[in-house]
Order: C-alpha cells, then sequence, then structure tokens
C-alpha cells in the first residue's frame, strides 16, 4: 500500500474512533475523560506514525469536532462534550507537534578518498553533521497549552450558559463554586500532560507492531 493510501486509510480509522468516542462522551458523560483520552490519541495517530501527517491529524479533529458540536447540541450534555473537544484533543496535537523533532542537516566537510587502483579519482565523501530540535520550545509549548485551557473553560460556559442555562444554575449556585473550578482548572494541563504522555507511548508501542 502506498504511503498516501495508508495515510488516508489510517485517518479514517482515526476519524470514526474520535467521532464515536465524542459521541459516547454526550451519551456517557461520567466517563469524559476515558474518551477524551481516546479522541485525542486517534486523532494524533497519524502523526505518531509519521510526524508530517499534521494535516490528516487536523482533518480527523475537525471531523470529531462536527460530531462533538451536533452531539452537544442534541444531547444537551455540552458541559462534558466541549472540554474534550476543544481542549483535551487539541492539546494532544500541540504535545506531539511540539515534541516532534526537525531535522536539519549541513555540510561540514569534504574528503576525497585515495584510490586503489592507479591513475583513477578516488571516491568522494561528503561528511554531514545532522541536528534536529523540537518545532516548539517547552514555554511556547506550555503557554499553548495554558491558552487552550483557558479558551476551553471560556467558551465551555458560554455554551452551556447559552444551551442549557439550567444545568450553569445548579452547578454554581454559589460563586465560590465557581472561581473554585476555575482555580481547579488550572492543574489540568499538567496532569493531563502526564495521562497523554503514557497513552501516547503505549500507542506507539502498538503502532510500531502494527506496521512492522
Amino acid at each position: 500500500m502506498k504511503a498516501s493510501a495508508r495515510n488516508i486509510a489510517l485517518s479514517g480509522v482515526c476519524g470514526a474512533i474520535s467521532c464515536v468516542a465524542m459521541l459516547l462522551t454526550s451519551v456517557l458523560p461520567f466517563a469524559a475523560l476515558i474518551f477524551g483520552v481516546m479522541a485525542a490519541v486517534a486523532t494524533v495517530l497519524p502523526m505518531l506514525v509519521d510526524g508530517r501527517n499534521l494535516g490528516y491529524s487536523l482533518l480527523t479533529y475537525f471531523a470529531s469536532l462536527t460530531v462533538a458540536a451536533i452531539s452537544g447540541i442534541f444531547v444537551g450534555n455540552i458541559v462534558a462534550v466541549a472540554p474534550i473537544a476543544l481542549f483535551c484533543v487539541p492539546f494532544a496535537v500541540v504535545k506531539v507537534r511540539g515534541e516532534s523533532f526537525k531535522i536539519t542537516s549541513r555540510k561540514e566537510s569534504t574528503e576525497t578518498l585515495d584510490s586503489p587502483f592507479e591513475g583513477e579519482e578516488g571516491a568522494t565523501v561528503v561528511r554531514l553533521e545532522l541536528k534536529g530540535k523540537p518545532y516548539l520550545s517547552r514555554l511556547v509549548k506550555w503557554i499553548l497549552y495554558y491558552i487552550l485551557l483557558e479558551a476551553s473553560v471560556a467558551l465551555t460556559f458560554v455554551l452551556t450558559w447559552a444551551m442549557t442555562p439550567g444545568v450553569l444554575d445548579r452547578l454554581f449556585s454559589e460563586m465560590w463554586l465557581f472561581w473554585l473550578t476555575v482555580g481547579l482548572a488550572q492543574l489540568v494541563p499538567p496532569l493531563y500532560d502526564l495521562l497523554l504522555r503514557g497513552c501516547l507511548i503505549a500507542a506507539v508501542k502498538v503502532v510500531r507492531k502494527v506496521v512492522k
């Protein structure tokens, strides 16, 4: 199978998994974290196979985002679906892309080897120094994590207020509950980063066995 056909097929399968995870999140909100991780890993799986597959991962994300919007509106569990769609999945995309290495090459020296045959010119050897660095620095990556967090928290509150205002009233009958929730949310990125890292390592091991 050609690489392009394989990537398209993989993207289709991952998109289906991510969409199902989003739908299950709206139906079974108590298991939102499990389905959120499932959707996140499925979305970035094309990039785990080939780091150049960012486009395929984004297509997978947009497909699952559409399902999340539809299920959130019609099922009514926008409180559970929105954080998964707006934070968990894009967090994984930023993480995998940001921690991927881009390789650069630089010509260092050229050397002509002696030929064992008299009168013939020896082979020319070019020595290259390969360098690699992450696409995103650690600081930029964490800034993006917290931008995603704050945006997802704000949008979740807005969407919940617009679609199911009664839910928001019940959840935050006292303002201190609201601010406590916002404060505790700031602890999510480092904890989710650890959880996602373990899941991605496991996914890479499975992918390597399948690809072989």
